[in-house]
């Protein structure tokens, strides 16, 4: 295996410095490295040694991983100890470099082939050398922390194009050379690219389908309003809610976003930008309101893609202990952080009979054309109009009652009727999409301002974790309703939705929440911290270790660095270049851009033809002894030997 050239392994490793911003740790890494490469200093080191070292390496990459994996999660733990791979495995090269092979013995880094070894002692174990490995290395763990920019893409190629032109034949033509690799470069980069689109598209495809809507769009509300067959009912905890039991009926509802328009099947928030929301002094505390708290809760709620609409009781007037990187609101009530995090907690501190969305507009009174009479009409039977909005909210709520709640739907709506004018006239069952829906437009029909609102319900209590527990089926939607003064929460669906869905909650449930608890309370758990102390231990016991590898084991120096001897070729001292000289002699030299067997073959007809029958012979194993990674053995070995002799006996050569 070949050698890396002069200066790529710091250059590697300063490029994944900048990648993962650990810019120090990489420059002195470099410097190291490089130094090693051109000092004359040498050990003996054996294949005990390098194996120890290698041991070493691998035990502290698996403690590391262990460590990040308990602070950080599994995949971010160990996504995080790969980026250190340069770092843990540095040892083993830097051990290379100091030995006065300049190479490492293969079964120091596996140990099945030691294993081999120790059963057969004549197993082949070659030397080897580890900086292209390493480079290698060093350029993927840079990949697992990349910006995903142009830039290390532009990197890779740049630190592969200096190793392949380092090793590249020499007779081959620059041009060419560069011609294949920008090519190879494009249609990298094009596949690169295209992996990277799909791999986006696939993992918002199966957040979406896993927590259908739980990102949520503070503008637009799509319904399953007139879908054929069953919702989708994950029993997935998206929020835990501490509370007490008796504190349930005033968090009943966690609103989420509201909105004022209704088109098609989708809700939309018309004239409600989001604005942002100025913090207090420290960064964690977001003041909604002026008015001051009369109670407050706190909620710990699962993050997605780094942004979420927070889920609060519709009275919330500040925020605190949230640390988000920016918070905006809208005029319809939502609430939107940007942070990272898998869970994140915050208290929402709150006052009876607060609200800090603005007063209804044109819009909630608004109605779609499509609708219209349907509502108007049932608006009529009801005595709707003129009515003060108390008695409004209670006569709506009443007519809703004698409907039905279901979670399918079996055929689409008759013609001549929209799906919600077929609830309200013909089925009169459905879930809360319909039920809030249909709600928000009968008030408006009515004179009534009212918005659609989108949130979670709380009905579950865990005993097991003394809070409240959301799931992703709890996701609901009802009424908000201006009564005057200010808005209202109405909802019109049955209370028996929560244990129809209830009762279509897998048998395992009870035993998937148990699981689902020890992993939340370990995701908030603090990290593990190593003091000034234990990192002094470390580095006594590595300084311990190097000192009892190395005791002794200094050998002369032979003047030059490692580097001269990294370039030697395997097989370089073959008898067959003997042979080589001896047939120059008196003929036309070989030149470096011809192949040695061209060569011989220009020079057969001037043999004789046992001669030439030799000659191949010996050639081929020269050129297993050159090229063939387990090279010759002792008795193919001693045979070329005897017949380099005898051909140079032959052609009057040196013996």
């Amino acid at each position: 295996m070949i050698a890396a050239p002069p200066l790529l392994i710091g250059a590697s490793l300063l490029f994944w410095g900048w990648q993962s911003g650990n810019g120090f740790a990489a420059a002195g890494l470099a410097l190291l490295l490089e130094v090693l490469r051109r000092v004359s200093l040498r050990f003996d080191l054996g294949a005990a040694e390098h194996a120890r070292i290698a041991d070493l390496c691998t035990i502290l990459f698996v403690g590391l991983t262990a460590v990040l994996a308990v602070n950080r999660g599994a995949a971010h733990g160990i996504l995080a100890a790969f980026q250190w791979l340069p770092v843990a495995l540095a040892p083993i090269l830097a051990a290379q470099l100091l030995s006065a092979s300049g190479r490492v013995p293969l079964s120091a880094l596996f140990r099945y082939l030691r294993k081999l070894k120790r059963e057969d002692p004549a197993t082949n174990d070659p030397l080897i050398d580890t900086s292209v490995v390493y480079v290698a290395i060093v350029m993927i763990a840079a990949g697992v922390a990349n910006l995903r920019g142009p830039g290390y893409y532009a990197g890779v190629v740049f630190v592969t194009a200096w190793a392949l032109w380092a090793s590249r034949p020499r007779h081959a033509s620059a041009l060419a050379w560069a011609l294949m690799l920008g090519g190879g470069a494009a249609a990298g980069y094009a596949g690169h690219a295209g992996l990277v689109q799909i791999q986006t598209a696939v993992e918002n495809w199966v957040s979406e389908w896993y927590l259908s809507g739980f990102d949520g769009d503070p503008l637009r509300s799509t319904t399953d309003i007139g879908s054929i067959g069953r919702l989708k009912l994950l029993d997935t905890i998206v929020l835990r809610v501490y509370a007490p039991p008796a504190e349930g009926e005033r968090l009943r509802l966690l609103h989420r976003a509201s909105y004022n328009t209704y088109v098609g099947n989708t809700w939309l928030g018309r004239a409600a930008p989001l604005q942002a929301v100025v913090p207090d002094a420290g960064g964690l505390n977001w003041p909604l309101s002026s008015q001051p708290a009369q109670w407050r809760v706190r909620i710990a709620t699962r993050l997605e893609r780094g942004r979420i609409l927070l889920a609060l009781p519709s009275s919330t007037t500040r925020i605190t202990g949230l640390a988000a990187t920016a918070m905006r609101r809208n005029a319809l009530g939502a609430v939107q952080a940007e942070l990272a995090g898998d869970w994140i907690q915050y208290e929402a501190e709150a006052a009876d009979g607060a609200d800090t969305s603005a007063a209804p507009g044109a819009e909630e009174l608004a109605m779609p054309a499509h609708e219209r009479a349907t509502f108007a009409a049932l608006a009529e039977e009801l005595r709707l109009h003129g009515l003060a909005p108390a008695e409004a909210l209670r006569r709506v709520q009443d007519h809703f009652r004698g409907f039905a709640y279901s979670t399918w739907r079996e055929r689409p709506a008759a013609d001549g009727l929209t799906p919600l004018s077929e609830f309200l006239r013909v089925s009169r069952a459905g879930h809360c999409e319909y039920f809030a829906a249909a709600t928000t437009l009968l008030l408006r029909a009515g004179g009534i301002p009212a918005r659609y609102a989108t949130g979670f319900a709380v009905m579950e209590y865990s005993t097991l974790e003394n809070a409240w527990v959301v799931r992703a089926r709890h996701a609901h939607a009802w009424t908000r309703a201006w009564d005057g003064a200010r808005w209202i929460d109405l909802d019109t669906t049955p209370p028996v939705w929560f244990a129809e869905e209830a009762r279509l909650a897998p048998v395992w449930q009870r035993l998937a929440d148990l699981a689902r608890w020890a992993g939340f309370r370990w995701s908030q758990r603090g990290e593990l911290q190593a003091s000034d102390s234990w990192y002094a231990v470390l580095a006594l016991l590595v300084a311990i270790l190097g000192w009892r590898l190395l005791r002794g084991r200094r050998v002369a120096s032979s003047g030059h660095a490692p580097l001269a001897k990294h370039r030697v070729w395997q097989g370089a001292d073959s008898d067959f270049y003997a042979v080589e000289r001896a047939l120059a002699r008196g003929r036309l030299a070989r030149s470096p851009e011809i192949a040695l067997g061209a060569w011989l073959r220009g020079l057969a007809p001037a043999l004789p033809p046992p001669t030439r029958e030799r000659l191949h012979e010996a050639l081929q194993l020269h050129l297993r002894y050159r090229f063939d990674p387990l090279g010759l053995d002792d008795e193919a070995r001693a045979r070329l030997k005897r017949m380099c002799r005898g051909l140079l006996t032959e052609l009057g050569g040196e013996r």
